[in-house]
């Protein structure tokens, strides 16, 4: 559980410190986002490359924009695709 909460806490330092589009203050602008497998997305924040995993996704991105809607330890977690799909988040890991 605590190396859970410190992987987040390091997701969230290296998003806030490499995303040059930063939307608001929870908010992260994506590029190639590129479906890997059900609720599995890749996507670059920047110079951060992340992996999402999502809850019941049906989105087939390749190489689409994205803004993560992302705050540690809330369940209202999203991705939004340029076509203004969303889908739950459940957790977002640096690659």
């Amino acid at each position: 559980m605590a190396s859970t909460n410190k992987l987040q806490r390091i997701v969230l330092i290296a998003l806030l410190m490499s995303a040059t589009s930063l939307i608001a203050s929870d908010y992260y602008k994506l590029q190639q986002v590129k479906r890997i497998d059900q609720n599995l997305y890749s996507a670059v924040s920047g110079t951060a490359k992340v992996l999402i995993e999502t809850r019941y996704c049906y989105e087939y991105a390749v190489n689409s924009g994205a803004v993560l809607k992302y705050e540690p330890y809330s369940y209202d977690n999203k991705i939004i695709f340029d076509d203004d799909t969303s889908c739950d988040v459940a957790k977002v890991v640096a690659q």
